[in-house]
């Protein structure tokens, strides 16, 4: 019997409407995403790290979105080229005019940008436990003799954060001090302040200067040629250039801390015989090692990451 809507007056749906109904909402679905992945591919946007030019240690920079933040194409504009040469111009200064460091450029001359969207949304209010971090390495974003910066227009409820590996500068949160968050973080992804350096605190900072609360642009003699061969000087990291003649590298520092202290980083890490300092084999109580954290991050560490 076939019942006459118009009869009852009811709104009454026939399980074919329903299926109906279903699919169309599946397919807009997967349309709207399909469309949003497709905004992103824009001219001279790079979704991979790009052929080396050299074998060295770099930093690697990356334009990051999450998954529904607006695109205000950083990495294609221009934008983060002239925060990055900022950055290098102060930190060159900071050394005394003696050391830059190593960035990543591309085989025709120009700096190796690259872009990533997540596939979750941005959480508020600070980023640990770091889905981001999860996140880049799983697309690709994990060699160990790079470092990975990315600014990002993601909401967060810091300027910046970064451990040896990953770090990000939250660029709307940090406006008007960029340039000094982004050295103080990238400091942290060298592995500064370290648990043997004079007068750290906080964790891995210090009471004044750049790693300090008051962001002044200068190290500190805790920090750079500090003249204590037991603890690691900043002016001998991998990551500077020119590069010294006993370099160390941080990632193996922080992961061999890590597996100490936090998570379970698969590799075999050790400290550089050199460094000897009781405070800094003793290590850190938060200590993050991210290299190869798809290999033993737990699903429920990003729970509060909302896809």
């Amino acid at each position: 019997m076939q019942l006459d809507i118009r009869k009852t007056g009811k709104n009454i749906q026939s399980p074919y409407f329903n299926d109906m109904k279903n699919i169309f909402l599946i397919l807009t679905i997967f349309l709207y995403s399909s469309l949003s992945f497709a905004s992103d591919e824009k001219s001279g946007r790079y979704f991979e790290d790009q052929p080396d030019i050299t074998d060295d240690y770099q930093i690697h920079f990356i334009y990051l979105l999450a998954k529904k933040t607006k695109d205000k194409e950083r990495d294609i504009n221009g934008w983060i080229e002239k925060e990055v040469k900022k950055i290098d111009d102060l930190f060159f200064k900071m050394t005394g005019d003696k050391q830059r460091l190593k960035f990543d450029y591309r085989e025709d001359g120009k700096l190796d940008i690259s872009f990533a969207r997540m596939d979750r949304k941005a959480k508020k209010g600070g980023w640990n436990v770091n889905y981001p971090d999860y996140y880049l390495q799983k697309v690709g974003f994990n060699n160990p003799k790079k470092m990975y910066f990315s600014f990002t227009d993601a909401s967060s409820g810091d300027g910046g954060q970064m451990g040896p590996h990953h770090g990000y500068l939250f660029i709307k949160r940090a406006s008007g001090q960029i340039t000094k968050i982004s050295i103080h973080e990238l400091l942290h992804g060298l592995g500064f302040a370290m648990p043997c350096t004079k007068g750290v605190r906080n964790g891995a900072h210090l009471g004044s200067g750049i790693l300090g609360p008051d962001l002044q642009p200068r190290f500190g003699k805790a920090v750079y040629n500090h003249k204590d061969p037991t603890c690691p000087d900043l002016k001998d990291s991998v990551y500077l250039t020119p590069t010294s003649d006993e370099p160390f590298d941080p990632l193996q520092i922080a992961c061999a801390l890590g597996q100490k202290k936090r998570g379970n980083p698969p590799g075999n890490f050790k400290i550089p015989a050199k460094y000897t300092h009781k405070k800094l084999l003793k290590g850190r109580k938060n200590e993050w090692c991210t290299y190869n954290l798809t290999e033993y991050a737990k699903e429920d560490w990003f729970k509060k990451w909302k896809k």
